[in-house]
């Protein structure tokens, strides 16, 4: 796998930890933002998801299918508020989720 391959997808992966935390942020504060955050999330997801169901690599790179599995699931299945307290948790569980995918990327970096 190449190097810049691999730097892009842990771009990507950094760059949705970043939304998923603004999105967090805009939850606890109860942001009047909040839906936008939202919607900027999923869209990125979406981006990502074409992107990666395109590319060769989701067949031949655990990284990028454990990644691509990732996106999948939250492009179906969106991350939803519940009462803040579980939402929170439910997203850290998410963020924990993509840090494992990215801790991988970096062991080959």
């Amino acid at each position: 796998m190449q190097l810049e391959e691999l730097l892009t997808i842990s771009e990507s992966v950094q760059q949705l930890l970043n939304l998923i935390e603004v999105y967090k942020f805009g939850i606890v504060t109860e942001h009047k933002k909040k839906d936008q955050f939202q919607q900027e999330l999923q869209q990125f997801i979406e981006q990502e998801y074409i992107k990666l169901k395109n590319s060769p690599f989701r067949h031949t790179s655990l990284i990028h299918y454990n990644y691509y599995h990732f996106l999948e699931d939250f492009k179906f299945q969106p991350i939803e508020e519940f009462t803040v307290g579980n939402t929170i948790k439910h997203i850290s569980n998410i963020q924990q989720r993509l840090l494992k995918i990215l801790h991988f990327i970096k062991l080959y970096l």
